[in-house]
């Protein structure tokens, strides 16, 4: 179907809906019944009770907020960045995403593209190359990198459901190699029978097995996301540190200060000391 939700903020997102149209129709309801006033009495309760929960709600939210453990999450961290990235240079003249199929499974189609951004992937040299470790190294002394284990993905994001429900929509990722979908003109169609879904991306049902472009690919991206992590973790630690020891701070402070600026380094500043 298409206007099946897959994930579990989808349909949270159509009860919401649901719940709004309820609401619309005991309003006409109540109008039909009762008239203006009926429905004037109807949107001062509702407006009431809106208010309490939504002080109630406010609180509790910011004392759990405040009690919890900030929580981050590298791979999720990367797939917001290809979204991001992709809906802001989305090409013009692409719009919907279908599969092909095959003789015995019909073309259908998954959803609208709303973004596309293409990036170079990883794939593990060592244990996947099929090279020793001396050729490894003669290659690296050689400046060479094996270029087939490098790849280039291209990543569709796009929402499943039409407007206005697209509006509650997460939006998904699917990662393909170049020759695995058509030209990015109109509708694109990728190459497959059906898509798999790992690590919060899909990817075409023929890519399941290979582990080095979906196992490694995203462990990789994530090594990097947390040296990221891990740099701005260490700044935040210093600046905490430094903090902590108040008499450190003004005299390093007041160092800062009297330093004389000179062409000759850190000479001129030891000697003004």
């Amino acid at each position: 179907m298409d206007g099946q939700p897959e994930s579990r903020k989808d349909k949270k997102n159509i009860i919401i809906i649901g719940v709004m149209v309820i609401i619309g129709i005991l309003m006409i309801l109540t109008f039909i019944s009762s008239g203006q006033e009926g429905l004037s009495a109807l949107m001062n309760k509702f407006i009431r009770y809106a208010l309490i929960a939504g002080v109630v709600g406010l609180i509790v939210w910011a004392i759990m907020k405040f009690m919890q453990k900030p929580k981050v999450n590298l791979v999720e961290n990367d797939r917001r960045d290809i979204i991001d990235a992709g809906m802001q240079s989305k090409p013009p003249m692409v719009r919907d995403l279908y599969f092909t199929g095959d003789k015995e499974h019909g073309e259908f189609r998954v959803g609208t593209i709303i973004g596309y951004c293409q990036l170079m992937s990883y794939k593990d040299i060592d244990l996947l190359a099929g090279l020793t470790k001396t050729q490894i190294k003669e290659m690296a002394d050689n400046n060479q990198i094996p270029s087939q284990y490098v790849i280039r993905e291209d990543c569709f994001i796009y929402k499943r459901m039409g407007f206005p429900f697209s509006l509650f929509e997460q939006p998904k990722v699917i990662r393909t190699l170049e020759d695995e979908h058509s030209q990015l003109v109109g509708d694109v169609k990728v190459y497959g029978v059906s898509m798999i879904k790992k690590f919060g991306y899909y990817w075409p049902n023929r890519a399941h097995l290979d582990i080095s472009r979906i196992d490694i690919g995203v462990i990789r991206e994530a090594w990097r996301g947390q040296i990221h992590q891990f740099l701005k973790d260490m700044v935040a630690i210093n600046q905490r540190a430094v903090g902590l020891d108040s008499e450190f701070k003004k005299d390093l402070d007041q160092r800062k200060l009297l330093k004389i600026p000179s062409p000759l380094g850190e000479e001129a500043g030891r000697r003004g000391e």
